[in-house]
This record gives structure tokens, sequence and C-alpha cells, in this order.
């Protein structure tokens, strides 16, 4: 599972205004353990597809441009 049973929305609210959906924060979470999108899409139960664009999204609402800096901010932001 993902670890994130007890997601509250308002938990994982961004300065710009964006709450990230309970499925980023569990990607946000398996990025953490370093682990690649195959390896997220299969824990998950999704189509390696499905990770990319979730986090695609996790770039955006992060408003960076790499994995390591959506890793930063979350860290910086107590996300993980």
């Amino acid at each position: 599972m993902s670890g994130i049973e007890f997601y509250q929305r308002g938990d994982y609210a961004l300065d710009n205004g964006m709450s990230l959906s309970a499925r980023q924060v569990g990607v946000l979470q398996q990025l953490g353990q370093g682990l690649s999108n195959k390896q997220i899409a299969h824990n998950l139960g999704v189509a390696e597809p499905t990770v990319k664009m979730h986090i695609s999204a996790l770039l955006r609402a992060f408003g960076v441009q790499n994995r390591v800096q959506i890793l930063l901010k979350a860290k910086e932001k107590g996300f993980i």
C-alpha cells in the first residue's frame, strides 16, 4: 500500500494554492524511497504511464524540473 490511509488534502497543500491528490502523495512517498517508475507502478497497481503522469503533475505542482527537485521541495515542506 501507499501508506496514506489517513490522507487529508489540506495536509499536502502547497504555497501556490495547489494540493496534492492521494495518488500523488503515494507516488511522492515511493519516489522518496528511491523507487523507479516501474516499481512504483507495480506497488500501486497502475500502469507505468500513469506513474509518469503523476510525476508530471508533481513537477508542475512543485514548480520544479526533475525528480530530485521534487524530493527536495517535498522534504522542505515536511511531506516526506
